[in-house]
């Protein structure tokens, strides 16, 4: 009932209405936004809003006002979450958001971290073995009682929606929390620009703009690249765990970077936006007509995986060399390169791709990708 009660300007932000901006401050506007579709920001004369439409599935709309003072927030505003930026300790909780961190310059201001073995950022490296970034827990599960003790000024947290969790045991300590849902972004460039909100966090609003024009440039060229391509390589990409088949929906993020470096899925005309459990059999009608395979699972060479799965010998992309996997280039601790860095430098993954359907340099170097040894 509390947004009922709220009035001027920010009633009329949630629902859209340009009549309710003039309420608050005539020289409000939103910050421009062109991929994302999960965040909007405003931007008023003394404060900000961050609006969160989908933290995670089935998640209430998440609503934040910004600014360096709480004086300035008007009081039809004074129900909502205040985060006073710009924001100097934050505690994160996924791997995919510290490269934020990195291109913005904000190595500092992390003060714990869950997992730190899977950090490979050299940056952050460095402050975890100088026992500036303190372990908090394991896999996003963080130990509240360190988190409590550290006092950070924001922990940013994910949810799957699937986790019984209890993150409202921060704020009724006082310590800010935010959501984060960039992994639910469809695209690849929708997940890239939630650097923005790491720039309004750190009021380092024009530097994660300019970052962020330049790696979305960078993708749209390599795109551009593909756009009269015809005969486009068959691509198959997902492995077995178990006796049982993972592959991408034909309407994922993982799709959406094939179509975008030149590839044919072979589930592109499926409508789901994740994964697809198949059987062999089904596997087998499909494989079989790919040119190039992607992600095989967790196997380590070729030998072991045929040793997996023997058919596959007179498949195309096993009699000529190209099944490539992103498990195998691991930081200095163990994590997944991709696993870090994928999220906020797609126009990386998408060059790989490129190269790997379409090689033509064999001097390239190869961000994430492999050919399976």
């Amino acid at each position: 009932m509390k947004h009922l009660l709220l009035t001027g300007l920010f009633i009329l932000f949630l629902s859209c209405q340009p009549t309710s901006r003039r309420n608050l401050n005539r020289q409000g506007h939103d910050v421009s936004v062109k991929y994302a579709e999960l965040f909007s920001i405003g931007d008023y004369q003394n404060f900000k809003i961050l609006r969160i439409e989908q933290a995670y599935p089935s998640s209430p709309v998440y609503t934040y006002v910004f600014s360096n003072s709480p004086k300035n927030i008007p009081d039809s505003l004074k129900d909502i979450p205040f985060i006073q930026t710009p924001v100097k300790h934050i505690v994160l909780t996924s791997t995919t958001h510290l490269p934020a961190l990195t291109l913005l310059h904000e190595e500092n201001s992390l003060v714990a971290f869950p997992g730190t073995q899977y950090v490979s950022s050299p940056a952050i490296r460095k402050k975890i073995d100088e026992k500036k970034i303190q372990e908090i827990g394991f896999q996003g599960r963080l130990n509240p009682e360190k988190v409590l003790a550290l006092k950070p000024d924001l922990v940013m947290l994910f949810n799957s929606g699937k986790d019984i969790r209890n993150d409202d045991l921060y704020t009724r300590n006082g310590i800010n929390t935010l959501y984060n849902a960039d992994w639910m972004e469809t695209t690849p460039l929708g997940r890239a620009e939630w650097i923005k909100v790491f720039g309004l966090l750190f009021g380092k609003e024009q530097l994660a703009d300019s970052i962020f024009k330049q790696i979305a440039y960078r993708y749209n060229q390599v795109k551009h690249k593909i756009a009269g391509q015809k005969n486009r390589v068959r691509v198959f990409q997902g492995g077995k765990l178990g006796d049982k088949w993972f592959v991408p929906g034909g309407n994922s993020y993982a799709a959406r970077l094939i179509k975008d470096a030149g590839g044919k899925y072979m589930w592109q005309t499926d409508k789901h936006n994740g994964s697809l459990q198949l059987n062999y059999e089904n596997v087998l009608l499909n494989l079989p007509e790919a040119d190039v395979w992607l992600n095989p699972g967790m196997y380590a060479s070729q030998k072991e995986l045929l040793r997996d799965i023997p058919e596959i010998v007179e498949m195309p992309a096993y009699k000529n060399n190209r099944i490539y996997t992103y498990n195998l280039k691991k930081g200095t601790t163990g994590g997944v390169l991709y696993f870090e860095y994928s999220h906020a430098h797609p126009d990386w993954v998408l060059l790989d791709l490129f190269h790997i359907f379409y090689p033509q340099d064999n001097e390239y170097n190869f961000h994430f990708y492999q050919k399976l040894p």
